[in-house]
């Protein structure tokens, strides 16, 4: 229940940050709807970057589909984003029959800066909010399904609009990021067995496209 309000009170916080920070006049901003499809980037970029992991911490690439709501003004704006990827998060020990496969869902706030408005507007986006894992244990033959992990979790990124009118066409490219230990699975000694001792940096990549209109 602590965790449950710590979290409320943060996605709270940032909205009214981005509200306040981001969102342009009344008279400048416009309500604007996006439906959002796309794919989750397989491999942990953290990982495969610095290569000091001793578990493999990869994403399996899927399919990802959501939507975003917010204000968009000339040179920003602020937006709630849902999206959800059916394959998700697949942490495994190498040479170990243990697995974890599990679905992603991202809930964020985000703040939108345009620094060239124009029909054709680079933007940069950064926000925070709930990241959840539906995660299932794979240990041999038998599978365990947890009740998942739920953490706040931040990201960023940035991506290309043109505007057609009330019509917005949307691509982008984010990185979400979540913290994880074993205090946060279910499955107790399990984290151990993974190796996940210690808080790691879960990283996922979201490329993906839009549609949206403006009111």
């Amino acid at each position: 229940m602590t965790t449950s309000r710590t979290w409320f009170g943060a996605v709270v916080f940032a909205l009214m940050t981005c509200g306040v920070l981001a969102t342009p006049s009344a008279s400048f901003a416009q309500v604007e709807v996006t439906g959002v499809i796309g794919g989750m980037l397989g491999g942990d970029l953290n990982n495969l970057i610095l290569g000091t992991s001793t578990i493999e911490t990869a994403y399996e690439n899927g399919p990802l589909y959501g939507a975003r709501v917010g204000w968009v003004g000339k040179f920003g704006g602020a937006e709630g984003s849902f999206v959800h990827s059916p394959s998700g998060v697949k942490l495994s020990l190498p040479n170990r029959p243990i697995g974890v496969d599990g679905k992603v869902y991202y809930l964020e706030v985000n703040a939108l800066l345009v620094p060239i408005p124009g029909p054709i507007s680079p933007f940069f986006r950064a926000g925070l909010g709930m990241h959840s894992y539906d995660l299932d244990l794979n240990i041999s033959t038998v599978t365990v399904t947890g009740e998942g992990v739920k953490k706040l979790g931040y990201n960023f990124g940035g991506g290309v609009k043109i505007n057609i009118g009330h019509f917005t066409v949307r691509g982008e490219v984010v990185d979400h990021l979540t913290t994880i230990g074993p205090d946060d699975f279910d499955f107790g000694e399990i984290a151990e067995a993974l190796g996940l001792d210690d808080n790691q940096q879960l990283h996922n990549v979201e490329i993906s496209a839009g549609i949206g209109i403006r009111f």
